[in-house]
């Protein structure tokens, strides 16, 4: 399934706009985003020429269909779910960085004698 051409996500600018301002998030080509290091959110193609948003949370991926062009209560609910996926996404990153290590928890880690 292709990737949706940037030039048909114009009516999503001020949505995507928003996006690129997360913590995290990094826009590596136009349309596909990723937070931190992996896959978070991309633009396809669709039969009939409709197009779809995948963005990816704490379960796994979620397809968000978009209406060409999305008006504005369409452009503020997809901004309102991605900004839950960030958010679960986010939380997670966050718990696991809080996550006390101990040293001999650490693999390859020996202590001096």
């Amino acid at each position: 399934m292709p990737h949706c051409p940037p030039e048909l996500l114009d009516d999503l600018a001020d949505a995507l706009a928003r996006v690129r301002t997360w913590a995290g998030v990094i826009e590596k080509k136009p349309g596909v985003f990723y937070l931190r290091r992996e896959p978070f959110l991309h633009f396809h193609l669709v039969d009939g020429g409709r197009r779809r948003a995948d963005v990816k949370g704490r379960e796994g991926w979620m397809s968000l269909d978009l209406p060409r062009p999305a008006t504005a209560v369409k452009r503020r609910a997809f901004l309102r779910d991605v900004q839950a996926r960030y958010d679960e996404r986010s939380r997670r990153a966050n718990a696991s960085a809080m996550t006390p290590r101990t040293s001999t928890s650490r693999p390859g880690f020996r202590r001096s004698p």
